[in-house]
């Protein structure tokens, strides 16, 4: 009796927990592109890879970049419009840190670096089309020093 008392509790507790616990960012409704990143630089996704992921007809505007559960500001070659043969998503992709890792310690405070993860220095991006409008982005500006 006990034994199924326990088992019962338990059941219902992982049911109740947190099954996605990082994951609210996602909607399942989107389909999304995995690629990691393993070091600090400037990544640049050519429209041919773009074409190749059936991503080729795909308006400038309408991509959305994410990371860690945070949509990332990229900078499209063309601001509207179907990317040409030459054109290019860009970003600055970051390795993996140690933020995520905070919800791992009893008490955030022990943790004594966040730059570094415990587990792995690559990071995963997703991208994304989103049509809704509002994605992050650069915006090409002139550098006036004068």
């Amino acid at each position: 009796m006990k034994k199924s008392l326990l088992t019962l509790i338990t059941v219902l507790l992982v049911l109740t927990g947190y099954p996605q616990l990082n994951n609210s960012w996602i909607d399942h409704s989107k389909t999304y592109y995995k690629f990691k990143v393993a070091r600090d630089t400037m990544c640049r996704i050519p429209q041919p890879v773009l074409a190749a992921a059936g991503l080729g007809s795909v308006p400038a505007q309408n991509f959305q970049l994410w990371r860690n559960g945070n949509e990332v500001r990229l900078y499209t070659s063309v601001a509207t419009g179907i990317l040409g043969a030459g054109d290019y998503i860009e970003f600055w992709g970051e390795m993996n840190d140690g933020k995520p890792d905070k919800s791992l310690y009893r008490n955030p405070d022990y943790q004594v670096n966040d730059k570094f993860s415990l587990s792995t220095d690559t990071v995963v991006y997703f991208l994304t089309v989103n049509s809704a409008g509002a994605n992050l982005r650069y915006l090409a500006s002139p550098n006036n020093v004068a």
